[in-house]
């Protein structure tokens, strides 16, 4: 197992200011050469979590366990020697290239940081990981401003993974590019990963993307966890009505669930606020009156072949033991 989350949690506000749950009790693990996908609309808490597990913002509360070591309670020190095995690719690969810097300096500065290499041995290493990503090594003296979005986007690739890391954690790695080069730099990705053994969480709201990259994926909404399990069970059978509703061109086979079909999500999650009791979905949700939706929030609970749901409507799996 690369990487497992442990009721992990993070509170912002207090002393005076609204206390807001970003990431509230969220546990899953990512098995290694894995692919996990945590989807869901801006504001449900996705790149608030993927910037805990490399300590990038600390957790309030829970457990973060990489490779088997217990990551929550390590000093800064200790901390820098584990963020050489787990990497990042940011959104916008304009915003988080610093524009002053060559490529040679951009893709080389992990090199220094962790003092890898220098000089020409880290001008090899910088040509060698331009060339895997798809980019013209000659170009090394170039700044960020000389090169298209897709090729910025490789230039952030290349930048993650010159220390040979573990763990990857796309947030939103193509949103931020036009169509044409999405597919171009998802099969990047995909060819990286099997030839350096890379494991992958990907940040997205992009079902597409989810389908194609995939092999397990999460659903988030307001820093919880609603729905999980493989791709497959999701794509065909989403229980949850918010998955239902992302995927409301999938018929539901659940005759319990016939009402929820056709949800629509016209309003978004700032508009249609949660109280704070009941199930997070409720405000949004056309079954929110059914038994006790609004006053208490449905567990994360098995629902059949490794599939978890979160919602009263769900039928829990039956043990046949």
């Amino acid at each position: 197992m690369t990487l497992e989350l442990r009721n992990l949690t993070k509170v912002f506000g207090g002393r005076g200011k609204p206390i807001v749950r970003a990431v509230d009790n969220v546990s899953f693990t990512i098995a290694e050469g894995e692919t996990f996908g945590l989807l869901g609309e801006s504001g449900s808490g996705k790149s608030t979590l993927a910037r805990m597990i490399p300590r990038l913002i600390e957790p309030t509360a829970g457990e973060i366990i990489f490779q088997g070591n217990p990551l929550t309670h390590l000093n800064e020190r200790d901390m820098r020697n584990v963020r050489e095995q787990i990497q990042m690719v940011f959104q916008n690969p304009f915003s988080s290239l610093n524009p002053r810097m060559t490529v040679r300096e951009l893709i080389g500065e992990p090199l220094l940081i962790h003092k890898r290499a220098s000089g020409a041995a880290l001008d090899d290493q910088v040509r060698d990981m331009m060339k895997l990503v798809g980019l013209n090594p000659e170009h090394t003296n170039r700044f960020p401003h000389e090169f298209s979005g897709g090729q910025r986007q490789r230039i952030g690739i290349a930048r993650a993974i010159i220390l040979n890391p573990k763990l990857l954690i796309l947030d939103e790695p193509t949103s931020a590019l036009d169509v044409s080069v999405q597919a171009q730099v998802l099969n990047l990705l995909i060819d990286l990963q099997r030839s350096l053994k890379l494991t992958f969480l990907l940040i997205t709201h992009d079902l597409s993307v989810v389908r194609y990259m995939c092999d397990a994926v999460a659903l988030m909404y307001l820093g919880s966890i609603v729905e999980q399990g493989n791709v497959n069970q999701i794509f065909k059978q989403p229980k949850h009505p918010y998955t239902q509703a992302l995927m409301r061109d999938i018929p539901s086979t659940n005759p319990a669930q016939r009402m929820l079909e056709h949800v629509s999500l016209e309003a978004d999650i700032v508009s249609a606020p949660w109280s704070g009791q009941g199930c997070r979905f409720s405000p949004r949700c056309p079954a929110a009156q059914i038994g006790n939706c609004k006053t208490v929030e449905p567990p994360l609970i098995p629902v059949g072949d490794g599939q978890l749901g979160a919602c009263h409507l769900i039928q829990p799996q039956v043990n046949q033991n």
